[in-house]
């Protein structure tokens, strides 16, 4: 059995919770079990249109498609950024050099970016 990412614990939590199993929540959404189960285990990617099926198909409330979302964004290692102009990109990639090469103070940033 492969390690579950953050976000498998998540929606097994939530199946559990909401009495359905694997299979069951794949028809439901519209995948293969063995697509949600690749989900679960970090060999396929989460995407926000997957999160928002499965916060349909349970039922959840926001407090816990909060907590689905924020499972998903601690289980991602590679991030896509979309920017409008060449010099979003750059900062964009300024960005992922400094926090690839270590040298930049996460704490300082999440404070800088909270406050705006």
């Amino acid at each position: 059995m492969s390690k579950l990412t953050d976000f498998g614990k998540a929606i097994r939590k939530l199946r559990i919770d909401y009495d359905t199993n694997l299979n069951e929540l794949a028809t439901s959404i519209g995948v293969s079990s063995a697509f949600l189960s690749a989900v679960e285990t970090g060999k396929k990617p989460i995407s926000a249109e997957l999160i928002t099926k499965i916060t349909n198909a349970l039922g959840l409330s926001k407090a816990e498609e909060n907590l689905l979302t924020h499972a998903a964004s601690q289980s991602v290692d590679n991030v896509t950024v979309r920017t409008n102009s060449p010099e979003e990109a750059e900062i964009a990639l300024m960005f992922a050099r400094r926090i690839q090469d270590d040298t930049l103070n996460m704490a300082q940033l999440r404070k800088i970016l909270e406050e705006n």
